[in-house]
């Protein structure tokens, strides 16, 4: 019998983490409808060894397939290969699902066909206590868009300019991964977003689940969403950009794609690139970095002038109002704020 969905679990040294996202899965009623992939990414720690116990434990929904270090979105595109479940998800390895809301999403799979189901999630604030019920909660939208109906089914073209499905919230027909070959950059942070943006040009429908599936982890050492990572990792940000923008433009050039769809596609960019620009605003201000600041805006402008005027981030606004005259000021309030 096929599954109904299939988690994929990217995981690498994550034996502190893994045992809280495993065990959110091992709810009776669900097993037979769930296949777990464990995608043990070259980890050094104990997590292989922790996945084969629920292997042992549930042969008929758990699998562990161990490769060699590729990142995150190596982790997500291997997951796509061997999946067989009729939906997708990806839950990482240090986070979880809610049991009774994750219940109701799979009810949910059975009875719609929908290309895309979104659900809510959490931000969940780890600040080292020891249950996971003490971790400070907090909702990033209470409701998708105003006056959503839940569990009815939209054309996505139809409200595409009201919502924004990020990964936590998505739940994807595997079929449309699999068919449109979706692959994302490997050896890179922060590939959600080609995650989430890539198969958007073959999605129809999409549905909304009421409850809030996903906890999503904040504030564990060393995470790729710090501000000192993101530093770091810059350079991850502007392959992103580089593979979003090529992406994009090639939908507008093979005009394959609806303009609501490509609209929202230009939406979901800008984010990033706003994300690129806090960035480049927490380094101390100097005239260098004003400079390359500059480069790279005006460079989107002239290379992708869709997606630079679909920016909402309003920093971005009054620095671009300004002629980037309001550089050194954003640049305090970015490096205070993040202090």
């Amino acid at each position: 019998m096929r599954k109904i969905l299939t988690i994929t679990v990217p995981t690498y040294n994550a034996e502190r983490y893994l045992r809280d996202n495993l065990d959110s899965f091992c709810i009776p009623e669900l097993l037979n409808d769930l296949e777990i992939l464990i995608i043990n990414d070259g980890s050094i720690d104990g997590s292989a060894a922790i996945a084969e116990e629920y292997v042992q434990r549930f042969p008929e929904t758990y699998r562990v397939i161990t490769k060699e270090n590729g990142g995150h979105g190596s982790g997500i595109n291997t997951g796509i290969r061997y999946a067989t479940g009729k939906y997708f998800k990806v839950v990482d390895a240090d986070d979880w699902v809610e049991k009774e809301a994750f219940i109701r999403l799979v009810q949910t799979l059975k009875e719609k066909d929908s290309d895309i189901v979104s659900s809510g999630f959490y931000w969940v604030y780890d600040e080292g206590q020891k249950n996971k019920t003490e971790f400070l909660r907090k909702k990033e939208m209470k409701i998708p868009f105003k006056d959503v109906e839940y569990q009815k089914e939209y054309v996505f073209d139809e409200i595409a300019d009201r919502i924004y499905i990020k990964m936590h919230n998505m739940t994807v027909k595997t079929e449309i991964l699999k068919k449109h070959n979706i692959k994302v950059d490997e050896h890179c942070y922060y590939v959600d977003t080609e995650y989430i943006t890539y198969p958007i040009p073959y999605v129809k429908t999409i549905c909304f689940v009421e409850e809030f599936v996903y906890m999503y982890r904040l504030g564990r050492q060393g995470q790729s969403v710090s501000i000192e990572k993101m530093q770091y990792n810059e350079k991850n940000y502007d392959r992103v950009i580089a593979s979003l923008v090529g992406f994009y433009n090639r939908l507008c050039d093979e005009n394959t794609c609806s303009v609501e769809k490509r609209n929202y596609i230009a939406r979901i960019i800008a984010r990033v690139v706003a994300g690129k620009i806090k960035i480049m605003l927490s380094f101390p201000g100097n005239r260098q970095k004003k400079k390359e600041l500059c480069d790279f805006d005006i460079g989107l402008k002239i290379n992708c002038q869709d997606v630079y005027e679909k920016n909402i981030n309003s920093a971005v606004g009054i620095l671009r109002r300004s002629n980037y005259m309001t550089y050194n000021l954003m640049s305090f309030l970015v490096r205070i704020k993040y202090r």
